[in-house]
């Protein structure tokens, strides 16, 4: 998938929880944001 080419083979750095999103934090300071929202998993890669 394209949307995710910035963060393959990147290092997970952190993961941080919250309610109804998960916020995975990689290398060379790349985001990755999944929610669920009304049964649906979304997800945004910060920069994309």
């Amino acid at each position: 998938m394209a949307k995710f080419d910035g963060i393959v083979g990147k290092s997970l750095l952190t993961v941080e929880e919250n309610e109804n999103e998960l916020t995975l934090v990689f290398g060379d300071n790349r985001f990755l944001f999944v929610r669920l929202e009304n049964g649906k998993l979304h997800s945004e890669s910060v920069p994309e």
